[in-house]
């Protein structure tokens, strides 16, 4: 009787069991996954190339980025300098199977380096959805600074000094070694925050504000623009 009895306590603690594990909820497909394993490299033109383990895709930004990767001078007009593309990584997360990545790109602001703006250099921000094979699905790119059309960052998560020329150095999360001179544009508490424009010109006047939350990064660039 007593080992019925001890068999029926022991049966009873294991069903127990068996069934908080179906009741248990599961883990978020987010936590584990390795971000920092998502690689951006420049390729030919105005193209990067992106890595994330065995799998790779190339993706092109051409209509995206502003500025000029061919560059001349009045003087010799045929012969052509070529610029590589300039890119940074300033956010990389994998959400629910999903890549997003945040870039800030720079390109030569005029093709003629003898020209208006020549010597300075354009900067885009461009978010990124791809798919777990890294297929891309959607992107936004916003220009920042751009010479040409006197378009420059007023300030950047708050601070109003953002606009001045620095250098810009690479963080732990870049892939590119090359240093990029333009604003430095980095989160603040998971957030980045940018105004930008054209506060020069009294007719083209007008003051946009971006807004990139990486808690939400489905959500990508939220712009809200606004004339002066």
């Amino acid at each position: 009787m007593r080992r019925h009895i001890i068999t029926s306590i022991f049966l009873a603690l294991i069903c127990g069991q068996m069934a908080q594990g179906k009741q248990a909820k599961p883990l978020s497909k987010s936590r584990g996954q390795n971000a920092t394993a998502i690689k951006v490299y420049p390729a030919r033109g105005k193209r990067i190339r992106i890595v994330a383990g065995a799998k790779r895709t190339l993706v092109t930004l051409t209509d995206d980025i502003s500025g000029c990767l061919e560059l001349f001078e009045p003087r010799s007009p045929n012969r052509i300098f070529k610029e590589p593309l300039v890119v940074n990584v300033i956010d990389r997360v994998r959400k629910d199977d999903k890549y997003y990545l945040v870039l800030l790109a720079e390109a030569n602001s005029n093709c003629n380096v003898e020209g208006l703006c020549g010597r300075q250099g354009d900067h885009t921000l461009i978010w990124l959805k791809l798919g777990a094979g890294l297929k891309l699905e959607e992107k936004k790119a916003a220009v920042i600074d751009d010479c040409q059309a006197r378009i420059n960052v007023v300030a950047l998560n708050g601070a109003k000094d953002a606009g001045s020329k620095v250098i810009y150095l690479p963080d732990r999360y870049s892939d590119v070694d090359a240093k990029m001179e333009g604003p430095i544009i980095k989160l603040a508490s998971g957030k980045l925050t940018i105004e930008y424009g054209n506060m020069l010109d009294d007719d083209v006047r007008t003051l946009s504000q971006l807004v990139y939350d990486r808690k939400f990064p489905e959500q990508g660039f939220v712009i809200t623009t606004t004339k002066k």
